[in-house]
């Protein structure tokens, strides 16, 4: 169930990115804007599975996280996707356990609205949300307990000692954030790496990370 409700978020997410996309995408479609190739970095504090979706298989250290994002190509049809930046990142474990490199898609949107700014004395100006998908390659045990792993019928869970089934895995990210000195930001950040019982099978391990990253934006008055 958690899986299904962290999938559904993300489609509701993505859609409603799309429809504002769709409204853009005659406006400044032929001006032409020289930006650099990075978007912005990203440098996290993430502690290892642990989250809204964790399993706690395994052990609950500080990892790094460093992430890179690029300004969106200015394809027509990509802003029909409403203009997601290609991002590349990498969370390294340095206690023995799974290590991850990723890649995918990011969409940013302001939280900047009337009710809110006046609400918060104008502070939602500088909030955004963000959320991210796309592959991820890790290193971690593919199977554990073959024999004591095994699907919870008509559920994304399973039980026993399970791997994560194969090599490259789903990954989803969502994070919130303000931005401050038009360049830098600071966010909470969360991401989920998991299989959900249709790449791996039974053996469906699942990862997460929670905690913090600072951003540093190229572009000039990169507020939301």
């Amino acid at each position: 169930m958690k899986h299904r409700v962290v999938v559904g978020f993300f489609f509701i997410f993505l859609l409603a990115g799309a429809a504002c996309g769709a409204d853009d995408t005659g406006v400044n479609a032929d001006k032409n804007v020289d930006k650099p190739w990075v978007r912005k970095v990203a440098f996290g504090i993430l502690v290892h599975d642990k989250g809204p979706i964790a399993d706690s298989g395994e052990r609950g250290v500080v990892d790094p996280n460093w992430e890179v994002q690029f300004n969106p190509p200015e394809w027509r049809w990509w802003r029909w996707l409403a203009s997601p930046s290609p991002m590349v990142g990498a969370t390294p474990n340095f206690a023995g356990d799974t290590s991850a490199f990723y890649l995918g898609v990011a969409w940013q949107l302001s939280l900047s609205y009337e009710f809110l700014n006046n609400l918060t004395n104008d502070f939602t100006k500088r909030m955004w949300i963000s959320g991210g998908l796309g592959p991820a390659v890790h290193n971690g045990p593919l199977e554990k307990d073959v024999t004591g792993c095994r699907s919870q019928e008509g559920s994304l869970k399973t039980t026993g000692d399970c791997g994560f089934g194969t090599r490259v895995l789903p990954r989803l990210q969502i994070e919130i954030g303000a931005t401050f000195w038009k360049n830098h930001a600071l966010s909470v950040f969360a991401d989920h790496m998991s299989g959900g019982a249709v790449f791996g099978g039974a053996q469906n391990e699942g990862l997460d990370h929670i905690g913090l990253r600072y951003h540093f934006f190229f572009n000039k008055n990169a507020g939301p």
